[in-house]
């Protein structure tokens, strides 16, 4: 929408050279040249259309695509090829007002587009050379070296274009590669300030938890010991206490979280750390069937920081048998250059627009879900060189892909 505004403005520029041009036949030459009515009454029905076309689109909201500038570019250079046409063809010395639709379509539109304006322009100005009313008496007295000067003007015009088409063009380019990168740059930002406040506030929360579950562990014990005959009650409480020693050693890797050059020194093999992580998630998820299945054409690779990667793996589990209980699948492929996870459910699956958002602070598609478990495991997992993708499992169900080097270094 801004870019249609800018147009706006820039095709008041586009105009007010035609009117000087109108003023320059009617009262700068000797003597006064009558304007030609068609050629007037044509232009300024054209702009007035394209000025009505513009701002009514700029009311509208929907988003502008290239083409739509494009039409809007093209209608400028018909209005100035009717006037220019009218008024003495090539001849006329406002003849290369027609860059000026070149020079914004070079500043706004992709490069596909300023070619084919380049070729509209190039072929307008090469058409008044030959076809195009001239004016009474603007041509007396000039000799026939006028015409190798229009051509010089034309081969000028030629030679400007291409500049603009190449150049500006490229320079534009990168001007909005390089906007788009601090976009990105600043989302990051924003990204890691929230990411920084829930590491604060998640430890916070591990130290004041820590009291009250070494309480929970002590009385679980006691209790296991006063009702040991009764076996139901026993097997419960010891899984009370599996339960307990679980969130215990959760809220201890938050607490150490933060410590990832210890993390890295313990780098294990992937079949080790899938099955540690295994064995955690089942005691957190009993109840869920967790099919695991690693292969790949050379031993399983050694991965560095096993903790952030397995309570990655746990968290995006959490989200999998969050929307599908019946059971989760983990498959893992490895070859020399690259270690790839994928999670994969039975569930409803992800539409387009969820799948572009996830990841995404705050952004869930849970009742109740408030999306960190992805956030985080994405920013744990760039710091690995690796990242997270979802996608639809065209079998059904959603697949949650991460990609890792094979030996991930820590950033």
């Amino acid at each position: 929408m801004d870019d249609l505004r800018r147009l706006l403005l820039l095709r008041l520029l586009v105009v007010s050279g035609p009117c000087v041009m109108l003023l320059w036949l009617r009262f700068g030459l000797t003597p006064p040249q009558p304007l030609p009515l068609w050629a007037v009454t044509t232009f300024l029905g054209l702009m007035a259309l394209a000025f009505a076309a513009l701002r009514l689109r700029v009311r509208w909201a929907a988003p502008v695509v290239a083409w739509e500038m494009f039409a809007y570019l093209q209608l400028d250079v018909l209005a100035l090829t009717v006037l220019l046409f009218f008024s003495g063809g090539a001849s006329n010395p406002f003849v290369s007002l027609l860059l000026l639709p070149l020079i914004i379509t070079a500043a706004l539109l992709p490069a596909g587009c300023v070619w084919a304006m380049a070729g509209v322009t190039v072929a307008v100005y090469t058409g008044l050379m030959f076809h195009y009313l001239p004016l009474p008496g603007m041509l007396s007295g000039h000799g026939p070296g006028f015409h190798a000067h229009l051509w010089g003007m034309w081969l000028v015009f030629v030679i400007s274009a291409l500049l603009i088409a190449g150049f500006v063009a490229r320079l534009a380019a990168a001007l909005r590669q390089r906007d788009r990168q601090v976009a990105q740059l600043r989302e990051k930002a924003l990204r890691d300030e929230q990411i920084l406040a829930l590491g604060m506030f998640a430890a916070g929360a591990a130290h004041e938890l820590s009291t009250p579950l070494s309480t929970i562990a002590v009385l679980a014990r006691e209790l296991e010991r006063e009702h040991g005959a009764d076996p139901l009650l026993r097997a419960d409480l010891r899984t009370l206490r599996q339960q307990v020693e679980t969130c215990k050693s959760i809220l201890g890797d938050l607490l150490r979280g933060a410590d990832l050059a210890a993390d890295r020194e313990a780098a294990q093999p992937l079949d080790v750390v899938l099955e540690c992580m295994r064995s955690r998630w089942q005691l957190l998820r009993p109840w869920v069937p967790l099919r695991v299945n690693c292969a790949g054409p050379l031993p399983p690779p050694a991965v560095t920081a096993p903790q952030t990667i397995g309570q990655t793996l746990i968290s995006l589990l959490n989200n999998a048998a969050d929307v599908c209980p019946d059971g989760v699948d983990l498959v893992g492929r490895w070859d020399a250059r690259r270690v790839v996870i994928e999670i994969r459910d039975r569930g409803p699956g992800l539409s387009a627009e969820v799948a572009e958002r996830a990841g995404e602070a705050f952004f869930s598609t849970k009742n109740g879900g408030t999306g960190i478990g992805l956030l985080l495991a994405n920013a744990a997992l760039e710091r690995l060189g690796g990242r997270v993708s979802l996608s639809h499992d065209p079998q059904g169900g959603t697949c949650t892909r991460i990609d890792l080097p094979a030996r991930a270094e820590v950033a």
